[in-house]
């Protein structure tokens, strides 16, 4: 991809009102994927998290959420890397706290593809309407 493309993509990630994450695997001398280091967050992301997209970048992501494991959501992630088949969720129960934001707790739908040795996550809350 070139440059300009690269930087298009990028604007146009950040003019989507839904949340979007790109994580880089962390692995260790034997492959293993140990955790996930967040590469870009859009703006919506940001937003979502209640902290500035500069302070998320370079973050593992078990630093950010304590709870991803705990969720499943990490399992899932690994998974999508390691097999290349895309994750989606939808009405997962969330219980977490963005490390320096805000709670996030709530329901949301999930999906998640693999992006070379990583993944582009998105997510948002779902439309839960009492029945």
């Amino acid at each position: 991809m070139s440059p300009q493309l690269g930087e298009h993509v990028l604007r146009l990630l950040d003019a989507l009102d839904e949340p979007v994450s790109v994580g880089v695997a962390v692995r260790d001398r034997d492959q293993r994927i140990l955790d996930f280091r967040l590469e870009f967050v859009n703006l919506a992301a940001a937003r979502w998290a209640g902290v500035p997209r500069e302070s998320m970048i370079g973050l593992i992501t078990g630093e950010l959420l304590s709870g991803i494991r705990a969720s499943g959501f990490f399992d899932k992630l690994r998974s999508v890397v390691e097999t290349g088949e895309p994750f989606f969720q939808s009405g997962a129960l969330i219980d977490d706290q963005v490390i320096g934001g805000q709670p996030v707790s709530g329901v949301y739908d999930l999906g998640a593809i693999r992006l070379g040795d990583g993944y582009l996550s998105t997510w948002r809350r779902a439309d839960v309407t009492p029945a």
